[in-house]
């Protein structure tokens, strides 16, 4: 199947930059920028197509871990009367997380602890202790880039802006930066590169200054992509830690049964996995909300479809996919959302997605309630289909299919990375 991964990463950065707000405050297009300036720093470097290629992916996620590092952190607060982890402790553990979770992508060039270290300063002063010349130069330029983004306004683009940038980088040389990295940023970055920081310009930056391939890439490969993404939504609330990555299961295995084709097989997993991608865009505190929403944070809460929308809707080559999962909660007597669609604008692919997504909220385990069995969940979706909103032929095959089907859960990235080729 091909696909070019760097747009896939690229689409969902504004949802991986929401998350990372909440936590840690940066921006919109903080990881495009980070990707940006590496991608200054990585020529000037020297460093070859496929490297600069999987710099700007991994920039891109160099905070990847950080819904999944949240939820681990209120199970520590948990067992450790409300104490949360240091500071760090906070950098070891979601750098760890990163670093294995990125194993799941198929990258071109080698980038061991690129993720791992990209938080280390070049005099060992970092959370592993790790100087300059034990690091790979990917996670210094990521670290100096990602250190400048957070420390400066890069839209801004006047002179003292400009300047206090270029002193900050030269005046914590040897410490925060080796001198060889530092030199290529000073070197490298101009004052005119600055209004490419705009999060309305970075797109355009990002694919005229490196080279872009649609690779073929092994089913396992894309299905190991989906994985992480879902990985990073479900994490978002610790009531849904489970829900995409089970979404996606039961997409591909009732494609399987309507007999698509692999690579359809396939996008239709992806679709399944990135189906509540917007969800990174909704507030923590109505995501996490234990109680009942009320109708003001319910509408909120809805708005994360067509967040899903805006993310995917640029996806070259991938419509279909946008198309699917951004339709989940349509229904066919057209009151669903965002959109509102009537059943003949409801394809097949739509319908059963909004089946499955349904049918794995009431099959499964959250924290305030237990699953559903099977005929309980058939039952409700049978009112859905006898209000006009479900397509009952749909329905009819997935009670088929999963009437005595056992989910085997991989509740771990190790148990999801023995898969990996």
């Amino acid at each position: 199947m091909k696909i070019n991964l760097n747009e896939i990463l690229y689409a969902v950065s504004s949802g991986l930059d929401a998350a990372e707000g909440e936590y840690l405050g940066v921006t919109a297009g903080h990881s495009k920028r980070i990707a940006a300036i590496s991608i200054i720093m990585g020529k000037a470097l020297g460093l070859s197509d496929k490297d600069l290629i999987d710099l700007a992916a991994y920039a891109i996620l160099h905070d990847n871990a950080l819904t999944e590092f949240d939820q681990e952190q209120i199970e520590y607060m948990n067992y450790n009367n409300g104490m949360r982890y240091s500071d760090h402790d906070f950098l070891v553990r979601h750098c760890t997380i990163g670093e294995i979770n990125t194993k799941l992508l198929p990258f071109r060039t080698n980038n061991r602890d690129v993720i791992l270290l990209h938080h280390e300063n070049a005099d060992g002063s970092g959370p592993f202790g790790r100087i300059a010349d034990r690091t790979p130069v990917k996670a210094q330029i990521i670290h100096l880039a990602d250190m400048v983004e957070t420390n400066f306004n890069l839209t801004r683009a006047e002179d003292s802006n400009y300047s206090d940038i270029i002193y900050y980088v030269r005046s914590n040389t040897s410490s925060l930066f080796s001198r060889e990295v530092a030199d290529a940023f000073v070197g490298s970055f101009r004052q005119k590169d600055m209004k490419f920081m705009n999060p309305l310009k970075l797109d355009g930056f990002l694919r005229s200054s490196i080279k872009h391939y649609e690779d073929e890439y092994f089913p396992q490969e894309v299905h190991n992509l989906a994985t992480l993404m879902a990985r990073i939504i479900d994490f978002k609330s610790h009531y849904t830690c489970k829900h995409s990555l089970g979404v996606a299961r039961k997409a591909e295995i009732m494609a399987i049964h309507y007999n698509f084709d692999q690579d359809k097989t396939i996008q239709y997993y992806l679709a399944g996995a990135l189906h509540d991608v917007g969800k990174l865009m909704i507030p923590n505190y109505i995501l996490k909300k234990p109680a009942k929403l009320s109708d003001d944070e319910y509408e909120i809460m809805k708005q994360h479809a067509y967040y899903t929308y805006l993310i995917l809707k640029d996806l070259k080559g991938m419509k279909n996919v946008a198309k699917w999962a951004s339709h989940h909660h349509e229904k066919l007597d057209g009151k669903g959302y965002p959109f509102g669609l009537p059943a003949k604008q409801l394809s097949l692919e739509e319908r059963m997605l909004c089946c499955c997504d349904i049918y794995q909220a009431l099959t499964e385990e959250r924290a305030y309630k237990k699953g559903f069995p099977h005929e309980k969940a058939i039952a409700i979706l049978q009112e859905g289909v006898d209000k006009g909103e479900i397509d009952g032929d749909i329905l009819n095959e997935l009670d088929k299919v999963f009437k005595n089907y056992n989910e085997k859960e991989e509740d771990t990235v190790t148990e999801i990375l023995k898969s990996t080729p």
